[in-house]
């Protein structure tokens, strides 16, 4: 099954989960593929990825607000801040902004069993 048709709606009616340094709305999903679309919100200063994050997925994200520090990379990525990562690849970890957090829509797509990856 694709993910749903959906016509524009507030981002922030979707499912919500709530820990204490992020808030998650998963905006679509396809239950056969495992792909799927979320919105998160991380609070400021909040951490994650450590040591280091890994997927079996491909992962895409685009900062909508607010910036994060790559703690290997040693460098801020801010709003309109884009990056895809396919399965495997090494990232983060990172830390939110101390002021603003940061906001950052997130495609996951799990490899096709006919598709190669390679990265590097």
């Amino acid at each position: 099954m694709p993910k749903p048709e959906i016509e524009f709606k507030p981002a922030t009616s979707f499912p919500e989960t709530i820990t204490p340094d992020l808030s998650t709305h998963k905006l679509s999903a396809d239950p056969d593929t495992g792909d799927n679309t979320v919105l998160l919100t991380h609070k400021p200063g909040s951490t994650w990825g450590h040591p280091v994050c890994t997927h079996e997925y491909w992962e895409e994200v685009y900062i909508i607000e607010g910036r994060l520090f790559d703690e290997t990379l040693k460098q801020w990525f801010e709003a309109g801040s884009y990056c895809c990562r396919p399965p495997g690849m090494l990232h983060g970890p990172f830390r939110a902004d101390d002021l603003v957090g940061c906001r950052e829509i997130c495609w996951l797509r799990y490899p096709r069993e006919d598709e190669a990856v390679a990265h590097s």
